[in-house]
């Protein structure tokens, strides 16, 4: 209902409870191979594999939506997107006819962010040109049918609270019931994580729907980084505090906003200075309590407001304040935050604002921690909370090659920006945990630093050019004309927990294909059991990686119990090629170029010279109980005329590991 109706509602007697928090906020070339994904659909690399999303459904809820982009079309042209609503409208589309002659959002002029998500998570293969050679892009589940949910990222007075989420969690989830099918949503938005327990009533409504077997819900982290989000006065000091430092390198680095936790009769001191926290330009004192409930006062040239957030659960009063997303400060400037009197009180600095520093000139300011930057609903123990890996730091963009005429290309770096340790380590942007309340978070970790996928066909032409530094190229086979607009569907790169949670939505996707009755607490099992663990030197789980970086073949081994078959290895052959052709499975190990020797006609054991001067390899084939099937040495192409069908694991191998490995195929 809208905000105006709030009151009415509440003083009905049967009312317990009302909430209307904010809205959250936003937070595929090379993904799949990254996390083990490549191999799952016959339209990569020619092998018809057991899990390709076919049978499952992958929601998005997020805004900004394309629906005939050539990512969601399959093979006969038609959209995979079976059904839509708007919540900005009201308006359902409930089958691919209505979608299609929906063609986009109500929200889609001005946002992307839905489209670019929904294409990493589903997307079907697309072919581009790419000025030099064919290049094609694909989704992690691409035979998933699609569900979108738009919703507004903008909250006004008669406008969309965060329980608009839910709605549209609950109408896809519902969708999917009715559809007889399993479901997996991606939530690749966030807010900022509170002491006061204001969302009980979304979280509740949550958790419910997650009950049910073979439905998930994947949420980005964030984007706050390992930046210092949380201070903490102890009770026996008398004063304590930190700084607040404003800056351009995070994307909400000049705004300030803080939820404080406080004892009664304590104080709070705010002084606007320099950078070197030395030259004072206004300073001001509020008593908590005034804080807690709600006021306005000056600080220099800058309004504060505080909002009541109520109680938390251990009974502290916790407050919001805040300058409003107008009154930006500058990079020069900081603020400092002393709190004063006795007992325990606790700043945390809103991910979506400027992080704390510490002082260390200033007795007891240096009370700011590291962490504590997931976002909300990442937060919570029941959905999948992914973080960012970084594999890819620069990337060469239209913007790029226009530039250099014929010259040297220097492509977009963005190695300063999200590099720790440097490629395949946690990107710097990715927000981790621990949360408020001291839980392990996120619980996995995908690639989300520079990934290609759709651009939405239908934004005006300022939000186009305020994103062609990030435009990889135009799809020149796919030419639209539609609504007053004309031209070819294009292709960008987006970093950030938002691209990375779509890429482990597809790979759940997978595995509910594989088992659709799996529970949140079952596809847990799976990540604890079978992701990658980047850094060798952290024990997992830990609150950068969770339990590391999510491999989706490795987690269907498990699933299925191959990975209780000792000779099958746990990764996918890189230079092998293994092709189903009807019931004849065919060899062939790729040359220098990694091109596959022989894939037609009749491959034969010469072939294997390719394998680093050995001719020698051997083929098992197992059922997924753990029992060996056939064995075959030197045979590039193998009759399986005798098995039923089925799943089944086939283990290659060679002496160079590089084209050893295995894989899995259904008869």
């Amino acid at each position: 209902m809208p905000l105006s109706q709030v009151s009415a509602l509440a003083d009905n007697p049967q009312v317990v409870r009302v909430e209307a928090e904010r809205m959250p906020h936003p937070m595929l070339d090379r993904v799949p191979q990254q996390i083990g994904a490549d191999r799952a659909g016959s339209a990569n690399n020619g092998l018809p594999q057991a899990f390709t999303g076919k049978g499952v459904i992958v929601g998005i809820v997020d805004s900004g939506f394309d629906f005939i982009h050539p990512f969601f079309r399959d093979e006969n042209g038609q959209t995979r997107i079976t059904w839509a609503a708007d919540y900005m409208t009201g308006k359902q589309y409930p089958d691919v006819e209505a979608v299609t002659a929906a063609m986009h959002s109500s929200d889609a002029t001005k946002m992307y962010h839905g489209t670019h998500v929904a294409a990493i998570a589903a997307g079907s293969r697309v072919e581009d040109a790419d000025w030099v050679q064919s290049t094609h892009y694909q989704g992690i589940a691409p035979d998933a049918d699609i569900a979108e949910g738009a919703i507004s990222s903008v909250i006004t007075v008669d406008g969309l609270s965060s329980v608009t989420s839910v709605m549209a969690f609950s109408d896809i989830f519902e969708y999917a019931s009715q559809q007889g099918k399993p479901c997996v949503i991606n939530y690749s938005l966030g807010d900022a994580m509170s002491f006061a327990d204001n969302r009980q009533l979304e979280e509740e409504a949550i958790s419910t729907l997650l009950e049910i077997p073979g439905r998930a819900i994947v949420v980005a982290a964030g984007n706050a980084g390992g930046t210092s989000r949380l201070a903490h006065k102890e009770a026996d000091a008398e004063v304590g505090g930190c700084g607040v430092c404003f800056n351009d390198y995070e994307q909400y680095g000049t705004y300030f906003g803080m939820e404080m936790k406080v004892s009664p009769g304590q104080n709070v001191r705010l002084r606007y200075t320099d950078s070197s926290y030395r030259t004072i330009k206004a300073e001001t004192v509020v008593s908590a309590e005034e804080l807690a409930a709600g006021t306005a006062f000056l600080l220099g040239n800058k309004r504060l407001i505080s909002y009541a957030r109520g109680k938390s659960d251990d009974g502290y009063d916790v407050f919001y304040l805040t300058a409003g997303i107008t009154a930006t400060y500058q990079t020069t400037e900081r603020l400092l935050i002393t709190v004063g009197g006795q007992g325990d009180a606790w700043i945390y600095a809103d991910p979506l604002c400027a992080q704390l520093e510490n002082v260390a000139d200033i007795a007891n300011h240096s009370l700011a921690v590291d962490g504590y930057s997931m976002a909300w609903p990442a937060m919570m123990p029941q959905v999948i909370s992914v973080g960012n890996v970084a594999h890819r730091f620069q990337i060469v963009t239209m913007a790029n090659k226009y530039a250099a005429q014929g010259g040297t290309i220097t492509p977009t770096d963005l190695t300063s920006i999200e590099s720790t340790k440097g490629e395949g380590f946690l990107a710097r942007s990715s927000s981790v945990g621990p949360t408020l309340t001291g839980d392990i978070k996120p619980d996995v970790c995908a690639p989300g630093v520079n990934i290609v996928s759709a651009q939405n066909f239908f934004i005006d032409d300022d939000t186009y050019y305020s994103l062609a530094g990030w435009d990889i190229a135009a799809l020149d086979t796919d030419y639209e004309t539609c609504e007053g607009l004309s031209g070819y569907f294009h292709i960008m790169a987006q970093t950030g927990t938002s691209m990375s949670a779509p890429a482990v939505t597809g790979a759940i996707a997978l595995w509910l294909q594989a088992d659709p009755t799996l529970t949140v607490d079952r596809i847990k099992d799976i990540i604890a059991n079978s992701s990658r663990q980047p850094d060798s030197y952290l024990t997992y789980p830990n609150n950068q990686y969770g339990y590391g970086e999510i491999d989706a073949y490795s987690g269907l081994l498990y699933m299925l119990g191959v990975t209780a078959i000792s000779d099958v290895s746990r990764h996918q052959p890189q230079n092998t090629t293994i092709i189903l052709d009807g019931r004849q499975l065919r060899i062939a190990f790729n040359n220098v170029a990694g091109e596959a020797s022989k894939l037609s006609g009749n491959p034969v054991a010469g072939d294997a010279s390719t394998l680093s001067g050995s001719e020698n390899f051997t083929v098992k084939i197992y059922s997924t109980n753990g029992r060996l099937l056939l064995t075959a040495n030197n045979q590039s192409i193998i009759s399986l005329d005798h098995l039923p069908q089925g799943i089944y694991a086939v283990q290659v191998t060679t002496h160079d590991k590089l084209t050893t490995g295995s894989t899995l195929i259904r008869l």
